[in-house]
C-alpha cells in the first residue's frame, strides 16, 4: 500500500516525502517548519515563494490525505497543524532514499534533523550539537547550509555567545534560521550579514525588546518573535526600524511598536499576510496601526493585536473611531483582539461588512457587548470562538435558534459570565467545546448540540455538563474534582471512544478506579496523570475495545490481560527513581498481543507540551545524513 501511494506522488512531492527521513518514527512535526524547510531546501519546483509555499501546503495535505503521515495536532479549523511518521513509513521511505543513495549511515536522527539535507558535515553519530559548534570557527564546511534549526537547544550561554556569532560569518547562505526555545539572550550585529535568509524564528527565549530593532535582512519572508513569557508584553522584540525596507515580509509575529512610526511603516509591506503587534494605549499607536491595517485591507489575512491594558471595569466603551480604517480588510480569516484600549472597542471595526471571511474569533481580556454578540452570530464563515477572561455586558452567552450555523470550536474561560444557554437548533455544527469556568455559571442547552463530539471540562464548576453530554465521544477532565459515582455515569455513556484524566480530575478521597463489566464497551484510549487517582482496576468483561493506556508513575495498573484489544501502552515517568511496576511488565509479556510499551520521561515530557518539540535521544537508532548536493 505505501509503495502504491508513493509511486502514484509527482516527483516534488516524493522529495518531501523522503525529507521527513531525517526526523524520528513518531516524533511531532509541525506543518509550518515542514512548509518553511521544504521551501529553503528547494524541494518545490515553483520559484517564487508564495507558489512554493502553496505548493508544499498542497503536497503536505496529499501525504496526510495517502496516510503517508499521520496527524498529531488538528486546530479548530479543521486543519493539520503537525504530522508524525509512523514506523512502518519511516523504514519504507528510509530504505527507499538509501537505494537512491540520497543517505548514508553518518549522522544520526538527533543530528540530522538540524541541518540542510545537501550538506558535507564531518560528524560521527555520537557526536551532540555542542560538539559541532565548538568546531565551528574553524570548520570550512558549513557554507552551503541552508536550513539550521536549533529550535530546544541550550548551548549558548556564557562563553558559548559566539556561537551564533560565528554561524553569522560562516552561514551565508542560510534561508532558514531557527532558534526557538534555545537559551540565546542577544542576537548579534553580524545577523545582517545573513542576506539570503528567509526565516528567522526567535520564538520563546530571552532575546531583549531592542535586539530586533536594527534587523535588516531585504529577503526576510518571516520573522517570528515572542517572549519566553507571553504575558510580559514589554520584553516583546521591538518591530525592526527599516521594516519599511523589508518588503518581501509576508508574516510578522508578536513585535512590539516601539514608535508609532514603526506601525505606518508596516503598511508598505503589500505581501504581508500575517500581523501579530503588540501596541501601546495611545492615540497615535491605534491611528497608524488602523490606517496600516487600510493600506493593507487586500492581502492581510490573519491580524492579532495585543495591548498590555487589563480589562477595564466599565461594562460599556464605544467603538473606536471608524474613521482610522478607511479600508476593511477583505480577506481576513483569523482576528485575535487581547486586552482593551481607552479609545473605544475594536472588534466592531472587523466583524462589521458584507463580505465578512473571518473563521476564527480569539477575544481576551476585552469587551463583549450584546450587539457584538449578535454580530458574531450572523458572520456566514465564523467556525472558532475563543473568549478568555472577556467582560460581557449582560454576563451571559445565549446561542439561539439558527445562529452560529458554521461554528464548529467554542472555548470559554474564566469570564464573568453566570448563563450559557443553547437553545434547539443553535449551533447545529458545533463539535468541540472546552469550558474553563471557575465561577458558578449555569449552562443548558448541551443535549441539543447534536454533532458535540469532544469536551473539556477545566473546573469544578463544570462537572455537571456529564449528565446532559450524551453524545460526545472524546471526554478531557481536569479540575473538575468528580466523586467515584461521576464515573458510573461515565461509563454508561454509549458514545465515548477517548477519555482524558488529568490533574484533579478526582478528589483525592477517590484514589481507587474500578471498570466493571460491560463499562465502557466502545473506549479505544485511556489516558489518566491525575496524582489523585492511585490505581486503576480492570475487570473482566470492562472496555472490551480498550487499544491504548497512557498512564503516570503515580497510578498503578491492575488486570491489562483482561483487556482482549490492547496493544499499546505509554509510561510517563517524573523521576529517576520511576519504573514500570513488575507486575505491568509481566502481564505485557504475558498478554496473547503482546502490546509494545513505551516509555516517556520528564524532558520529553516537557518538549512535548513545548508544542511538538524533538527527541534527541535516537543515537541509538538506525542513523544516516543526507549527502552533499552534486
Amino acid at each position: 500500500m505505501f509503495k502504491f501511494s508513493y509511486n502514484d506522488l509527482p516527483k516534488e512531492y516524493k522529495s518531501c516525502l523522503l525529507y521527513l527521513a531525517i526526523f524520528s518514527p513518531g516524533q511531532k512535526i509541525r506543518r509550518s517548519t515542514l512548509i518553511a524547510r521544504w521551501v529553503a531546501e528547494g524541494l518545490t519546483s515553483k520559484e517564487d515563494w508564495p507558489s512554493s509555499v502553496r505548493q508544499a501546503n498542497r503536497c503536505f495535505d496529499t501525504l496526510v490525505g495517502r496516510c503517508l503521515v499521520d496527524p498529531a495536532n488538528i486546530d479548530a479549523m479543521g486543519k493539520v497543524k503537525s504530522c508524525v511518521v509512523s514506523d512502518s513509513v519511516h523504514g519504507f521511505i528510509t530504505t527507499i532514499a538509501r537505494k537512491q543513495h540520497i543517505v548514508e549511515t553518518r549522522l544520526s536522527h538527533h543530528l540530522a534533523r538540524h541541518f540542510s539535507i545537501f550538506n558535507d558535515l564531518q560528524l560521527r553519530s555520537s557526536d551532540r550539537i555542542d560538539q559541532f559548534f565548538h568546531g565551528l570557527y574553524k570548520s570550512s564546511q558549513v557554507s552551503l547550509l541552508k536550513v539550521l534549526d536549533l529550535e530546544g537547544c541550550r548551548c549558548f550561554l556564557e562563553k558559548n555567545h559566539r556561537y551564533l556569532k560565528e554561524i553569522c560569518s560562516k552561514m551565508l547562505l542560510l534561508k532558514y534560521l531557527s532558534l526557538r526555545r534555545t537559551d540565546i539572550t542577544q542576537l548579534p550585529s553580524e545577523i545582517n550579514n545573513l542576506r539570503e535568509l528567509e526565516v528567522l524564528d526567535i520564538r520563546e527565549t530571552n532575546v531583549p525588546p531592542h535586539a530586533t530593532a536594527h534587523i535588516l535582512l531585504l529577503k526576510l519572508k518571516r520573522l517570528l518573535a515572542g517572549h519566553i513569557d507571553p504575558s510580559n508584553f514589554e520584553s516583546n522584540p521591538q518591530i525592526p526600524h527599516r521594516i519599511d525596507k523589508m518588503v518581501n515580509m509576508e508574516a510578522l509575529h508578536n513585535v512590539k511598536a516601539k514608535q508609532s512610526h514603526d506601525l505606518k511603516d508596516i503598511g508598505r509591506l503589500w505581501q504581508l499576510r500575517k500581523l501579530g503587534v503588540v501596541i501601546d494605549d495611545t492615540d497615535n499607536h491605534l491611528r497608524n496601526l488602523l490606517k496600516a491595517i487600510s493600506d493593507l485591507h487586500e492581502c492581510l489575512c490573519s491580524l492579532s493585536i495585543t495591548i498590555p491594558v487589563a480589562r477595564p471595569h466599565e461594562a460599556e466603551l464605544p467603538e473606536v473611531n471608524v474613521s482610522y480604517l478607511k479600508k476593511h480588510p477583505k480577506i481576513l480569516e483569523s482576528l485575535s483582539i487581547k486586552g482593551t484600549t481607552q479609545k473605544g472597542r475594536l472588534l466592531p471595526l472587523f466583524i462589521k461588512g458584507d463580505n465578512n471571511k473571518l473563521a476564527k474569533i480569539t477575544l481576551c481580556h476585552t469587551l463583549l457587548s450584546q450587539d457584538d454578540l449578535e454580530v458574531l452570530a450572523k458572520l456566514p464563515k465564523l467556525r472558532c470562538v475563543r473568549l478568555q477572561h472577556i467582560l460581557c455586558t449582560e454576563h451571559k452567552l445565549n446561542f439561539k435558534k439558527g445562529e452560529f450555523g458554521c461554528l464548529k470550536y467554542l472555548l470559554v474561560e474564566d469570564s464573568d459570565l453566570t448563563n450559557i444557554t443553547f437553545e434547539d437548533e443553535a449551533a447545529s455544527e458545533l463539535e468541540k467545546m472546552v469550558l474553563s469556568i471557575t465561577s458558578k455559571c449555569s449552562i443548558s442547552g448541551v443535549d441539543c448540540l447534536l454533532n458535540l463530539k469532544e469536551l473539556e471540562l477545566n473546573s469544578s464548576f463544570c462537572g455537571s455538563l456529564l449528565d446532559d453530554a450524551k453524545q460526545i465521544s472524546k471526554l478531557t477532565l481536569r479540575g473538575t474534582l468528580l466523586e467515584q459515582d461521576a464515573l458510573q455515569t461515565l461509563a454508561k455513556k454509549p458514545n465515548i471512544r477517548s477519555l482524558v484524566l488529568l490533574d484533579k480530575s478526582f478528589r483525592r478521597s477517590q484514589n481507587k478506579i474500578t471498570l466493571k463489566k460491560d463499562e465502557f464497551l466502545w473506549l479505544n484510549l485511556l489516558v489518566v496523570d491525575c496524582s489523585a487517582i492511585t490505581k486503576i482496576v480492570f475487570t473482566r468483561g470492562s472496555a472490551p475495545r480498550l487499544k491504548k493506556i497512557v498512564w503516570s508513575s503515580s497510578t498503578s495498573l491492575s488486570g491489562i490481560n483482561k483487556l482482549p484489544r490492547l496493544k499499546e501502552l505509554k509510561f510517563n515517568f517524573n523521576g529517576v527513581g520511576d519504573q514500570v511496576p513488575v507486575e505491568v511488565r509481566e502481564a505485557i509479556k504475558n498478554h496473547k498481543n503482546k502490546p509494545s510499551l513505551k516509555l516517556n520521561g520528564p524532558e520529553t515530557q516537557d518538549k512535548a507540551k513545548g508544542d511538538e518539540q524533538e527527541d534527541d535521544d535516537d543515537a541509538a537508532k538506525s542513523s544516516f545524513c543526507w549527502k552533499k548536493q552534486v
